[in-house]
């Protein structure tokens, strides 16, 4: 099996022999089938022959028109000077496709970054602080933040659905009502510098012929990142360990998916920052006993990260004995 995005295309043969009258010329046929000795001998009888080409001996190739898309086959004979032909003999397929693979289902392993709003077309989803989405309903105050931001963003193909999400009209809107919108140069969070990535891929015309996975300090450097593409042999995984970046760095993840006919599609995560140090405090919190009632007490500086630029976005506290 052949792939190939090009306009045209090589047909080569060879191996026909007549030792009695000699070869006189060849003919060839481009059909959705391979086609049988007598259809190409009596060609004009046959409705689904796309192309029809006779060459005389010595010439044992052709280049054929390729303004199909999907699967072909090539079918040849050979007729001697007493015009007999020989049995025919059919390519294996060739398939002309013009759609590059198509990455979905992404995932970062222990990937985390801040809460937000996407639009894609009417769409309007829910990214998810866990790096996956939901899609939200259609109620009124969604759709008013998709008016003025309708544009696609491919981060919201690039990641799988939240399945255990349950979609609830009143938590929906508070959502829309309250969330940021989400922006292309969001932060990704990881914990460590291990870089763990799973995918799928949509099928197209051509199978995939394999990955490839940089990394670059730059959205820009998709085309020659600073640490090159590495082959994961077609595997839908990478696993790396980052040794390259700080943890104060920022850095993109490229992922290049191409297929058999040579098309490609660069997928870009990022910016990515290595977050290994837990939230710090200025002061400890306030506690109040007040009317059988704890109080406690902390402003927006009580707590901070160094390396996250978001504010912390969750506290959780414990009441217990010593």
């Amino acid at each position: 099996m052949d792939y190939t995005s090009d306009d045209s295309f090589l047909v080569h043969w060879h191996g026909f022999i007549d030792h009695e009258s000699g070869i006189k010329l060849y003919r060839i046929g481009l059909s959705h089938r391979c086609l049988g000795k007598d259809e190409l001998y009596n060609f004009t009888q046959v409705g689904d022959i796309y192309v029809f080409k006779e060459v005389y001996f010595p010439q044992q190739s052709f280049r054929v028109l390729a303004d199909f898309t999907g699967k072909r086959f090539v079918t040849v004979i050979a007729l001697n000077n007493a015009m007999e032909p020989s049995k025919a003999v059919c390519s294996d397929g060739i398939t002309r496709d013009l759609s590059p693979p198509e990455v979905r289902n992404f995932t970062l392993q222990h990937a985390a970054w801040s809460e937000s709003i996407a639009c894609n077309g009417s769409n309007v989803f829910l990214l998810e602080t866990n790096f996956k989405k939901v899609m939200l309903q259609h109620i009124d105050s969604c759709r008013q933040l998709c008016t003025n931001n309708s544009e696609s963003t491919a981060m919201i193909e690039l990641l799988p659905y939240d399945t255990s999400w349950t979609n609830d009209t009143t938590a929906n809107n508070l959502l829309c009502q309250r969330s940021n919108m989400y922006e292309s140069d969001k932060i990704i969070y990881l914990p460590n510098d291990h870089l763990y990535l799973q995918w799928d891929v949509l099928e197209t015309g051509s199978q995939v012929d394999d990955f490839y996975v940089g990394i670059g300090i730059d959205k820009t450097e998709f085309a020659s990142p600073i640490i090159e593409y590495v082959s994961t042999r077609r595997k839908t995984y990478f696993k790396r360990r980052h040794d390259a970046m700080g943890s104060n760095e920022l850095f993109y993840i490229f992922l290049k998916a191409v297929n058999k006919a040579g098309l490609e599609n660069i997928y870009n995560v990022g910016p990515v920052l290595i977050d290994e140090t837990a939230p710090l405090y200025t002061r400890q919190p306030d506690v109040i006993v007040r009317d059988n009632n704890v109080i406690i007490a902390w402003n927006e500086e009580t707590f901070y990260d160094d390396e996250q630029t978001e504010p912390i976005d969750r506290i959780t506290f414990q009441i217990g004995n010593i």
